[in-house]
C-alpha cells in the first residue's frame, strides 16, 4: 500500500509540474518578433515629433501600423535633425525616417515604399495670394536647410533670390518680417509650425510645387531584408484601409 501511495503522489506531483511548465514545442513554435530601431527628427510635425516623452505623428502612426503587420518590434529613437543620419553610423539605429526620396539620397540609401506623400509649397504673408515661381523671379524666397527644397529651388529656379535658414522658425520669421517674399516649406510641416510660431500671419497654400514621398531609409545594400518586411507591412495596411484611416485623421486636424 505504501508503494502504491507513493506512486500516486508522484503521479499527482508530475501532473502538477507539467501543468505549470511551458511546453518546449510550444515555445519553439512562437517566433520572437525582430526588434528594429528607427531614428527620426524629434521636431518634424506633423510627421514625427516628441509629445509628452513619446514619438508621435502621421509618419510615426503609419510606420507603427506597418511594423505590426510585418511582425517587427519597433523601437523609435528621436534625435535632433543634425544627428538623424549619424545614428546609422554609431549604431543607435538600424534605419531612419521619414526621409524624402530623391535621386541624391537613392545613391546613399535603400528606401521602403512611401509612408506618406508630401511636398514643397509656397507660404506668403496673410492676405497675399499664393504665387508660382514665375511670379517670384528676382524676388526673395526663404527655405530651411533641413530638407531637399533649397537644392531643388536653386537648380530649377536660378532667377529666385534664395535665403537658406537654419530651420522653419527662422524662415517663417523672415517671411513675416518682410525679409522674404515667400517661404518654401514642406506642405504639412510648414502649416503646422506656422500655426505655432506665427499664428494668423501667413497664408497656407492649397497646392504643391513639388511632390515628395517620405519613407524609411537604410544604408545602401545593407538591410534589404528589413526593407522587404516593411514593404509587406505597408502593402497590408494600404489594402485593409488602415493607411487611409490614419491619413484621414490627420487631415481632419
Amino acid at each position: 500500500m505504501q508503494v502504491k501511495q507513493a506512486i500516486k503522489l508522484l503521479a499527482v506531483a508530475l501532473l502538477a509540474a507539467l501543468s505549470f511548465t511551458r511546453s518546449p514545442l510550444g515555445a519553439a513554435s512562437v517566433a520572437a518578433a525582430e526588434t528594429v530601431r528607427v531614428a527620426h527628427d524629434q521636431r518634424f510635425p506633423p510627421f514625427a515629433e516628441v509629445v509628452d516623452g513619446h514619438s508621435a505623428g502621421l509618419a510615426v502612426d503609419v510606420l507603427k501600423a506597418a511594423a505590426t503587420q510585418a511582425g517587427l518590434e519597433l523601437v523609435l529613437v528621436p534625435v535632433p535633425f543634425v544627428e538623424v543620419q549619424k545614428t546609422l553610423e554609431d549604431g543607435r539605429a538600424d534605419a531612419i525616417f521619414p526621409l524624402a526620396i530623391n535621386p541624391e539620397r537613392v545613391k546613399l540609401f535603400d528606401f521602403s515604399a512611401p509612408l506618406v506623400v508630401t511636398g514643397g509649397a509656397l507660404f506668403v504673408r496673410s492676405g497675399a495670394p499664393t504665387p508660382d515661381f514665375a511670379a517670384l523671379t528676382g524676388k526673395t524666397v526663404t527655405t530651411p536647410k533641413t530638407g531637399p527644397l533649397a537644392e531643388y529651388i536653386a537648380k530649377r529656379y536660378p532667377d529666385v533670390k534664395l535665403l537658406v535658414t537654419a530651420n522653419y522658425d527662422e524662415s517663417l520669421n523672415q517671411l513675416v518680417s518682410g525679409q522674404a517674399d515667400a517661404a518654401a516649406l514642406n506642405f504639412q510641416a510648414g502649416a503646422r509650425i506656422a500655426r505655432m510660431v506665427v499664428p494668423g500671419k501667413v497664408t497656407e497654400p492649397k497646392t504643391l510645387f513639388w511632390e515628395l514621398p517620405l519613407a524609411v531609409a537604410v544604408p545602401k545594400g545593407r538591410r534589404a531584408d528589413l526593407v522587404d518586411k516593411l514593404n509587406g507591412g505597408i502593402a497590408a495596411i494600404r489594402a485593409d484601409g488602415t493607411w487611409q484611416k490614419i491619413n484621414d485623421a490627420y487631415l481632419a486636424q
